[in-house]
């Protein structure tokens, strides 16, 4: 019994990951992330604006490190509000339509590096 209940296991751990290796990744861009966040007649959209643009934020404070990965973000106290930010990232993106096609979390880091850079010293 162990070893058929082994045997089952292994075998839809392997077509699993077989199919896994089917689905597409995907990438959002940075002209998808901005219309979302323009959409206001949607919640979904909103919602999706907001909880991407956060977590982008969230994970660069949280996987940056001071000897390897200093800080290049540095929001002021008191910090804008996310829809400030949103609205300023929407404002920036549209004179900076090169990076449309990039990866929207590549370009929300660059938006905020820019915006509100950590002083040098």
């Amino acid at each position: 019994m162990k070893k058929s209940l082994a045997i089952a296991a292994f075998t839809l751990l392997g077509a699993s990951s077989a199919m896994a290796q089917d689905v597409p990744k995907a990438q959002t861009t940075t002209a998808q992330f901005v219309g979302f966040c323009q959409n206001k007649a949607s919640a979904t959209e909103q919602n999706f604006c907001h909880g991407f643009g956060q977590g982008v934020y969230d994970t660069y404070l949280i996987t940056r490190h001071p000897e390897s990965a200093p800080a290049f973000i540095c929001v002021g106290n008191p910090a804008p509000s996310r829809q400030e930010a949103i609205d300023g990232f929407i404002k920036w993106s549209t004179s900076n339509a090169q990076f449309n096609q990039a990866s929207a979390a590549d370009t929300i880091l660059r938006y905020l590096g820019e915006t509100y850079p950590c002083k040098k010293g």
